[in-house]
């Protein structure tokens, strides 16, 4: 039986790599330093999947004033640093991936530079390599579905083909919007008690902590997809029949 997923699209940061806590800390220091204070739960809450850029347009516009020119790299600087020392990948996602038997490739909203960095720490390059996609690419970021339509197209998928596997409301949201099947992961460390419930009433399809569940997880969603198709047939013979 041919599986209904022909491409799963992994987000990176909080799926693949333990970074959003590393990301969130570095952001939350550097704009409370330029008088918007936020915490790190807040940024975890308002900025995770979302593209640096509109971050620091929304911080601009509720301060009223630019941000320094000079944020962004204070901020990329600090969450080097960071990745170098710290970062590892969520367990069993290496494990897990280099089994399954369908295509994948990385969607992510983390500029190249960034992106690379984290999947080459944590020798996650080699399992992607060069299906490997950043925002950057497209006209706009999640919560828009631009990349994921991008990453459908450059892998020859149809988007309702596609499983999205996120960790954010903004990449579930953009999975919906790209007509593809969104997989909610709360297996990261910035994960609170309420993040599966954010992600459900997003639209995730299900959700799951572990990778070692991924596997599962398709093969419910294709055997979904056969049953329907069943379905479909049997009330198409019905209404023929009735007709």
């Amino acid at each position: 039986m041919e599986m209904k997923p022909k491409l799963v699209i992994f987000d990176c940061d909080g799926v693949l790599v333990d970074s959003e806590i590393i990301v969130s800390t570095a952001e939350a220091a550097e704009i409370t330093r330029v008088g918007h204070h936020l915490s790190v739960e807040e940024a975890v809450e308002q900025f995770a999947g979302v593209p640096a850029s509109e971050m620091y347009r929304i911080i601009e516009a509720r301060l009223g004033t630019p941000l320094p020119a000079d944020l962004p790299t204070r901020i990329d600087a600090r969450v080097r640093e960071l990745y170098l020392s710290d970062l590892a990948a969520i367990a069993g996602a290496r494990e897990t991936i280099r089994t399954l038997r369908v295509p994948c490739c990385v969607a992510s909203s983390s500029e190249p530079n960034r992106l690379g960095l984290a999947l080459a720490k944590t020798e996650l390059l080699e399992l992607f390599y060069p299906h490997i996609f950043s925002t950057v690419l497209v006209r706009n970021g999640k919560p828009a579905p631009d990349i994921f339509l991008y990453a459908a197209e450059k892998m020859g998928v149809s988007p309702a083909d596609c499983v999205v596997v996120e960790d954010s409301v903004a990449g579930v949201t953009a999975a919906i919007a790209a007509g593809m099947t969104p997989l909610g992961f709360v297996g990261g460390s910035h994960c609170n008690p309420s993040h599966a419930t954010h992600l459900q009433k997003a639209g995730a399809k299900r959700i799951f902590s572990r990778f070692e569940d991924l596997g599962g997880l398709l093969e419910e969603l294709s055997s979904d997809a056969v049953g329907a198709a069943e379905m479909a047939k049997e009330v198409e013979a019905l209404a023929r029949v009735t007709a």
